[in-house]
């Protein structure tokens, strides 16, 4: 049997105060799971700490379909507020049972602090794959901001390598253009990646020719070198290409290799201090 993910542990630990509802099976056609345990939907209130910005009006649509037919599968968890209760994950449910026509609704009620709250709400959608590059970094930031995280204590509680979250809140450093495309889903993160550290101008018009010309990342980087070529009149050789994008690959940051006959300078770029341990640690491995 194949071992769990870390995300998935990482939400079972968090959730590992939650009382689990009673239910029964009927069988009906649809299938549908009962729970005793139910709230009315106007007693749930959003998640002040909903990491998620957009929701996907056609896809509300298609799973409050499913729930009309099916009912809701996975109780939605919640903790308990004065007037009722404050939802901590299943949002999409949520709304999606709303436009369902739905009064009531299967909850998994839990003690939460502010802080569980917002690592369950991220958890969850990163292991649905549900949150967007920016949303991502945005609920990392709020963590770092709101809660005192370090990348260190991020990438223990997220499941991810630091690495990973370092990137993920450099995508923050990018104008507001270029986060909308990215959100949007017309710029990858490895476009972004190659973006980072470009003078915003600069950035903002490659960002362009990227959505125009749907180019990708491997003809954006092509792009840059043209370019870097043109500039110092320096044709670098397809060894020196290849080795500054694997290191870059492998480092989480633009290295670029000046050779001359033999001689020369590697730099590696990074743009914070947390980014630039997370290099030395690479290297010391």
């Amino acid at each position: 049997m194949a071992g769990k993910k870390p995300l998935n542990k990482g939400l079972e630990a968090l959730l590992g105060d939650v009382k689990k509802t009673p239910s029964t099976k009927k069988p009906t056609k649809a299938t549908k799971i009962e729970t005793t345990n139910e709230a009315p939907i106007a007693k749930i209130t959003e998640n002040q700490y909903q990491p998620r910005t957009f929701f996907d009006d056609e896809k509300l649509e298609h799973l409050a379909s499913s729930i009309k037919e099916h009912g809701i599968i996975q109780p939605l968890v919640v903790r308990e507020t004065a007037k009722g209760y404050e939802l901590i994950a299943g949002e999409r449910r949520l709304r999606a049972a709303k436009i369902a026509g739905l009064k009531k609704v299967p909850i998994s009620i839990t003690k939460a602090s502010n802080t569980k709250s917002l690592e369950i709400a991220i958890l969850e959608n990163v292991q649905r794959e549900d949150l967007d590059a920016i949303e991502v970094a945005k609920g990392y930031q709020r963590l770092k901001e709101e809660f005192n995280y370090t990348q260190e204590a991020l990438s223990k509680n997220i499941g991810k390598p630091r690495s990973s979250v370092a990137n993920s809140l450099r995508l923050l450093t990018l104008s507001e253009i270029i986060q909308k495309e990215i959100s949007s889903g017309n710029i990858s993160e490895g476009h972004a990646k190659v973006l980072l550290g470009l003078e915003t101008t600069k950035a903002e018009a490659l960002a362009e020719r990227i959505v125009k010309e749907n180019l990708s990342v491997r003809a954006l980087e092509n792009l840059l070198k043209e370019k870097t070529t043109k500039t110092t009149n320096k044709e670098k050789t397809r060894d020196e290409i290849n080795l500054e994008s694997a290191l870059s690959s492998k480092l989480g940051s633009k290295v670029t290799i000046d050779d001359k006959k033999g001689t020369g300078k590697l730099t590696i770029k990074y743009y914070s201090y947390d980014e630039l341990d997370g290099i030395i640690e690479k290297i010391s491995i």
